[in-house]
């Protein structure tokens, strides 16, 4: 009798220890499901935020200076097709993710500008950095503590072109500002000046031009001209394909190189026709025929160089406008 008692316990035990340790397996695998969840979720975020990989991520840099080195011949799987659908029509174009409401605090500590001008002296040109913080060499001015950019040059484009009567207004809210706001990365730099450029649209909506001003990251050699004793920076426009209405921007492009050619060939680098994987391919000229892209130098360019070319551009927009003018 006491035998078996005491096999019945030793049954009972081996019982319990089997049940307990399937309950430990099942909490074990219940926490190997939710680690691989949490892996596949997190990989499928970085994929289709392009930023995220290394490759994509060095093309996404020099996007943002509006070059582009990606290889179009190379073979994509069905998987990298679907991706990159997604990202170029809901991530990287305006023209589908600014469906939604994006917010700005109207009064917080952002410089708030508001143009304002007579009905007899509309400003015909608006002048704006998607990105306001490409910087130039600034080698001569560090004892000074002063970085040129391209918010700099914008400025100094606008008093070359109010020099010559051609009335000019410039971008000076904090587009960097808006994205720390709407939790946008450097992607969604165009996002942030999509929302200053329409409310200038919508304000001013004859305007000849609205000019998104950049800095390359191209090379010194790549990017500097001298031009007639003067050292300058290059120039290159860039339009994007990926909306109805690009023929009509190429167009204006088309006309302001083609004037650069006739007077200062060497001072433009051409036009950078922009589409395809990675690629914003929009830059926000949907809004207007007028919305064009100028890259002004690269980052090896120094001030003294960039507003020599400045003199040269004013020339060649004021040429434009006349040409515009006499055509009516």
């Amino acid at each position: 009798m006491t035998n078996l008692l005491y096999i019945n316990i030793g049954d009972n035990m081996r019982k319990k220890f089997r049940t307990k340790k399937r309950i430990k397996i099942k909490r074990m695998l219940y926490i190997l499901l939710i680690i691989v969840v949490i892996y596949l979720v997190n990989f499928c975020i970085k994929r289709i935020n392009l930023i995220n990989s290394n490759t994509i991520f060095i093309n996404s840099v020099l996007d943002s200076s509006n070059n582009y080195s990606y290889d179009e011949n190379k073979n994509e799987n069905i998987v990298d097709v679907v991706l990159n659908y997604i990202s170029n029509n809901i991530f990287n174009s305006p023209t589908s993710l600014l469906k939604t409401e994006l917010k700005y605090e109207e009064e917080n500590k952002v410089k708030k500008v508001e143009f304002i001008y007579e009905e007899n002296e509309l400003p015909r040109i608006y002048i704006y950095n998607s990105h306001q913080g490409e910087n130039y060499d600034y080698k001569y001015l560090e004892e000074y503590n002063i970085v040129p950019n391209v918010l700099m040059a914008s400025q100094m484009l606008e008093e070359k072109l109010e020099n010559l009567g051609i009335s000019t207004i410039v971008e000076e809210n904090d587009i960097l500002e808006y994205m720390e706001q709407n939790n946008l990365n450097h992607g969604g730099s165009y996002i942030a000046s999509r929302y200053f450029l329409e409310k200038t649209i919508n304000k001013y909506p004859s305007m000849d031009l609205y000019i998104d001003l950049h800095r390359d990251a191209a090379t010194h050699s790549v990017t500097y001209t001298n031009i007639n004793g003067k050292d300058c920076a290059k120039i290159l426009f860039v339009i994007g394909l990926e909306y109805d209405t690009y023929q009509e921007n190429l167009k204006v492009v088309t006309e302001l190189n083609n004037l650069i050619l006739n007077k200062y060939p060497s001072l433009t680098r051409g036009i950078m026709k922009k589409e395809g994987y990675g690629v914003n391919g929009v830059y926000n000229q949907d809004l207007d025929s007028n919305v064009i892209l100028i890259e002004i130098g690269g980052h090896e360019n120094n001030i003294d160089e960039v507003n020599n070319t400045l003199d040269l551009i004013a020339e060649i927009i004021g040429e434009y406008l006349n040409e515009k003018e006499n055509k009516k």
